[in-house]
Protein backbone atom coordinates (compact mmCIF):
# COMPACT_ATOMS: atom_id res chain seq x y z
CA UNK A 1 0.00 0.00 0.00
CA UNK A 2 1.46 3.42 -0.93
CA UNK A 3 2.15 6.11 1.64
CA UNK A 4 2.03 9.83 0.83
CA UNK A 5 3.53 12.99 2.30
CA UNK A 6 2.65 16.55 1.28
CA UNK A 7 5.32 19.22 0.99
CA UNK A 8 4.43 22.86 0.32
CA UNK A 9 7.28 24.99 -1.02
CA UNK A 10 8.01 28.73 -0.97
CA UNK A 11 6.25 30.00 2.14
CA UNK A 12 7.22 33.64 2.63
CA UNK A 13 5.58 36.95 3.66
CA UNK A 14 4.40 37.64 0.09
CA UNK A 15 3.00 34.17 -0.62
CA UNK A 16 -0.42 33.51 -2.16
CA UNK A 17 -2.22 33.62 1.18
CA UNK A 18 -5.60 32.52 -0.16
CA UNK A 19 -4.24 29.31 -1.71
CA UNK A 20 -1.99 28.50 1.23
CA UNK A 21 -4.97 28.85 3.56
CA UNK A 22 -7.14 26.58 1.41
CA UNK A 23 -4.48 23.88 1.49
CA UNK A 24 -3.97 24.29 5.24
CA UNK A 25 -7.72 24.02 5.89
CA UNK A 26 -7.96 20.89 3.74
CA UNK A 27 -5.00 19.24 5.47
CA UNK A 28 -6.44 20.05 8.89
CA UNK A 29 -9.79 18.59 7.90
CA UNK A 30 -8.16 15.24 7.08
CA UNK A 31 -5.49 15.38 9.81
CA UNK A 32 -2.60 15.60 7.34
CA UNK A 33 0.65 17.20 8.52
CA UNK A 34 2.36 18.72 5.46
CA UNK A 35 6.00 19.77 5.39
CA UNK A 36 6.03 23.56 5.12
CA UNK A 37 9.17 24.79 3.33
CA UNK A 38 9.84 28.35 4.52
CA UNK A 39 12.16 30.82 2.77
CA UNK A 40 13.85 32.74 5.63
CA UNK A 41 14.61 35.92 3.64
CA UNK A 42 12.87 35.83 0.27
CA UNK A 43 14.38 38.00 -2.48
CA UNK A 44 12.90 36.08 -5.42
CA UNK A 45 10.43 38.36 -7.24
CA UNK A 46 8.60 35.29 -8.56
CA UNK A 47 7.42 34.58 -5.01
CA UNK A 48 5.74 37.97 -4.64
CA UNK A 49 2.11 36.93 -5.04
CA UNK A 50 0.48 39.17 -2.43
CA UNK A 51 1.20 42.15 -0.19
CA UNK A 52 3.64 41.62 2.67
CA UNK A 53 1.94 39.80 5.53
CA UNK A 54 3.08 41.38 8.83
CA UNK A 55 1.80 38.27 10.62
CA UNK A 56 3.68 35.77 8.48
CA UNK A 57 5.92 34.44 11.25
CA UNK A 58 2.91 34.12 13.54
CA UNK A 59 1.44 31.82 10.91
CA UNK A 60 4.64 29.76 10.75
CA UNK A 61 4.64 29.43 14.53
CA UNK A 62 1.00 28.36 14.36
CA UNK A 63 1.93 25.62 11.86
CA UNK A 64 4.57 24.53 14.31
CA UNK A 65 1.99 24.35 17.13
CA UNK A 66 -0.12 22.09 14.89
CA UNK A 67 2.88 19.75 14.43
CA UNK A 68 3.44 20.70 10.82
CA UNK A 69 7.14 20.02 10.12
CA UNK A 70 8.87 23.29 9.16
CA UNK A 71 11.71 23.05 6.64
CA UNK A 72 14.54 25.49 5.96
CA UNK A 73 14.00 26.34 2.29
CA UNK A 74 17.32 27.88 1.36
CA UNK A 75 18.02 31.46 2.41
CA UNK A 76 16.83 34.04 -0.15
CA UNK A 77 15.65 31.78 -3.04
CA UNK A 78 17.84 33.65 -5.55
CA UNK A 79 19.57 31.47 -8.14
CA UNK A 80 23.21 32.38 -8.68
CA UNK A 81 24.68 29.26 -10.30
CA UNK A 82 23.81 26.81 -13.04
CA UNK A 83 24.97 23.74 -11.13
CA UNK A 84 22.55 20.81 -10.76
CA UNK A 85 24.22 19.34 -7.69
CA UNK A 86 23.37 15.94 -6.23
CA UNK A 87 19.75 15.77 -7.44
CA UNK A 88 19.77 16.86 -11.09
CA UNK A 89 16.21 18.08 -11.58
CA UNK A 90 17.30 21.59 -12.63
CA UNK A 91 20.39 23.52 -13.71
CA UNK A 92 19.85 26.58 -11.52
CA UNK A 93 20.79 26.87 -7.88
CA UNK A 94 21.08 29.09 -4.85
CA UNK A 95 23.64 26.65 -3.40
CA UNK A 96 25.14 24.00 -5.70
CA UNK A 97 28.54 24.94 -7.04
CA UNK A 98 29.25 27.57 -4.37
CA UNK A 99 32.12 27.27 -1.91
CA UNK A 100 31.61 25.81 1.55
CA UNK A 101 32.17 29.26 3.04
CA UNK A 102 29.51 30.87 0.83
CA UNK A 103 27.00 28.15 1.55
CA UNK A 104 27.75 28.16 5.27
CA UNK A 105 27.10 31.90 5.38
CA UNK A 106 23.68 31.49 3.75
CA UNK A 107 22.66 28.62 5.98
CA UNK A 108 23.84 30.37 9.15
CA UNK A 109 21.84 33.48 8.26
CA UNK A 110 18.74 31.41 7.48
CA UNK A 111 18.95 29.51 10.76
CA UNK A 112 19.52 32.77 12.67
CA UNK A 113 16.22 34.09 11.30
CA UNK A 114 14.43 30.89 12.30
CA UNK A 115 15.91 31.12 15.81
CA UNK A 116 14.95 34.79 16.09
CA UNK A 117 11.37 33.90 15.12
CA UNK A 118 11.31 30.89 17.49
CA UNK A 119 10.85 28.44 14.63
CA UNK A 120 12.42 24.99 14.90
CA UNK A 121 13.49 22.86 11.97
CA UNK A 122 15.02 19.45 11.37
CA UNK A 123 14.47 19.42 7.59
CA UNK A 124 16.34 20.86 4.60
CA UNK A 125 14.56 21.68 1.34
CA UNK A 126 16.79 23.15 -1.37
CA UNK A 127 15.27 25.61 -3.85
CA UNK A 128 14.88 23.79 -7.19
CA UNK A 129 16.30 20.60 -5.56
CA UNK A 130 19.82 21.87 -6.24
CA UNK A 131 22.46 21.39 -3.55
CA UNK A 132 25.75 19.57 -3.26
CA UNK A 133 28.10 17.99 -0.73
CA UNK A 134 29.22 21.43 0.47
CA UNK A 135 25.59 22.14 1.36
CA UNK A 136 25.43 18.97 3.43
CA UNK A 137 28.70 19.82 5.15
CA UNK A 138 27.40 23.31 6.00
CA UNK A 139 24.17 21.83 7.38
CA UNK A 140 26.17 19.45 9.59
CA UNK A 141 28.40 22.22 10.86
CA UNK A 142 25.86 24.97 11.50
CA UNK A 143 22.48 23.32 12.13
CA UNK A 144 20.85 20.36 13.85
CA UNK A 145 19.09 19.37 10.62
CA UNK A 146 19.12 15.61 10.08
CA UNK A 147 16.52 15.19 7.32
CA UNK A 148 16.75 15.98 3.61
CA UNK A 149 13.43 16.23 1.79
CA UNK A 150 14.68 15.30 -1.67
CA UNK A 151 16.26 12.57 -3.72
CA UNK A 152 14.84 9.61 -5.60
CA UNK A 153 13.96 6.33 -3.94
CA UNK A 154 11.01 4.10 -3.18
CA UNK A 155 11.35 4.46 0.59
CA UNK A 156 13.15 6.79 3.05
CA UNK A 157 16.87 6.12 3.06
CA UNK A 158 20.18 7.04 4.69
CA UNK A 159 22.90 8.70 2.63
CA UNK A 160 25.80 11.12 3.29
CA UNK A 161 25.02 10.90 7.00
CA UNK A 162 21.45 12.24 6.61
CA UNK A 163 17.98 10.72 6.60
CA UNK A 164 16.38 11.35 3.19
CA UNK A 165 12.65 11.49 2.50
CA UNK A 166 12.49 10.97 -1.28
CA UNK A 167 10.61 13.63 -3.26
CA UNK A 168 9.44 12.17 -6.55
CA UNK A 169 6.11 13.79 -7.49
CA UNK A 170 5.24 17.32 -8.59
CA UNK A 171 1.53 16.57 -8.70
CA UNK A 172 -0.88 14.13 -7.10
CA UNK A 173 -0.75 10.66 -8.60
CA UNK A 174 -1.94 7.26 -7.42
CA UNK A 175 1.00 4.94 -6.87
CA UNK A 176 1.06 1.16 -6.27
CA UNK A 177 3.48 1.06 -3.31
CA UNK A 178 6.35 2.98 -1.73
CA UNK A 179 6.64 6.30 0.10
CA UNK A 180 5.92 9.34 -2.07
CA UNK A 181 6.36 13.02 -1.36
CA UNK A 182 4.05 15.23 -3.40
CA UNK A 183 5.59 18.69 -3.76
CA UNK A 184 3.10 21.54 -4.14
CA UNK A 185 3.83 25.16 -5.03
CA UNK A 186 0.77 26.97 -3.64
CA UNK A 187 2.02 30.33 -4.90
CA UNK A 188 1.33 29.27 -8.50
CA UNK A 189 -1.59 26.87 -8.02
CA UNK A 190 -4.91 27.78 -9.62
CA UNK A 191 -8.41 26.64 -8.69
CA UNK A 192 -8.33 23.72 -11.09
CA UNK A 193 -5.09 22.30 -9.66
CA UNK A 194 -6.48 22.80 -6.17
CA UNK A 195 -9.64 20.85 -7.05
CA UNK A 196 -7.50 18.00 -8.42
CA UNK A 197 -5.51 18.01 -5.18
CA UNK A 198 -8.67 18.13 -3.06
CA UNK A 199 -10.19 15.17 -4.91
CA UNK A 200 -7.02 13.14 -4.38
CA UNK A 201 -7.00 13.95 -0.66
CA UNK A 202 -10.65 12.96 -0.25
CA UNK A 203 -10.04 9.64 -2.01
CA UNK A 204 -6.66 8.81 -0.42
CA UNK A 205 -6.38 10.61 2.93
CA UNK A 206 -6.02 7.32 4.82
CA UNK A 207 -2.73 6.72 3.00
CA UNK A 208 -1.11 9.95 4.19
CA UNK A 209 1.48 9.72 6.95
CA UNK A 210 3.49 12.03 9.17
CA UNK A 211 7.28 12.22 8.93
CA UNK A 212 7.29 10.91 12.51
CA UNK A 213 5.98 7.60 11.15
CA UNK A 214 9.00 7.09 8.89
CA UNK A 215 11.90 4.71 9.32
CA UNK A 216 15.14 4.97 7.35
CA UNK A 217 17.37 2.30 5.87
CA UNK A 218 20.63 2.45 3.91
CA UNK A 219 20.18 3.22 0.22
CA UNK A 220 19.45 -0.22 -1.29
CA UNK A 221 19.93 -1.96 -4.62
CA UNK A 222 16.20 -1.55 -5.21
CA UNK A 223 16.50 2.20 -4.58
CA UNK A 224 19.46 2.37 -6.96
CA UNK A 225 17.53 0.60 -9.72
CA UNK A 226 14.49 2.81 -9.21
CA UNK A 227 16.65 5.94 -9.25
CA UNK A 228 18.26 4.93 -12.55
CA UNK A 229 14.85 4.12 -14.02
CA UNK A 230 13.43 7.45 -12.81
CA UNK A 231 16.17 9.55 -14.40
CA UNK A 232 16.09 7.55 -17.63
CA UNK A 233 12.36 8.22 -17.95
CA UNK A 234 12.82 11.95 -17.30
CA UNK A 235 15.26 12.20 -20.20
CA UNK A 236 12.48 11.42 -22.63
CA UNK A 237 9.94 13.86 -21.21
Amino acid sequence: MPKYIIRCDDACPTMNRKMWQKIEDLCDKYNIKPIMAVIPNNNDPKQIKDTVDPNFWDKVRNWQKKDYPIALHGYDHVYISKDSGLVPFNNKSEFAGLSLEEQSNKIKKGIEIFHKEKVNTSIWVAPSHTFDENTLEALKEHTTIKIISDGIGLFPFIKYGFNWIPQQLGQVRKMPFGTWTICLHPNVMDEYSYKVFEKFIIENYKNFISIDDLSYKPFSILDTLFEKFYWSIRKFK
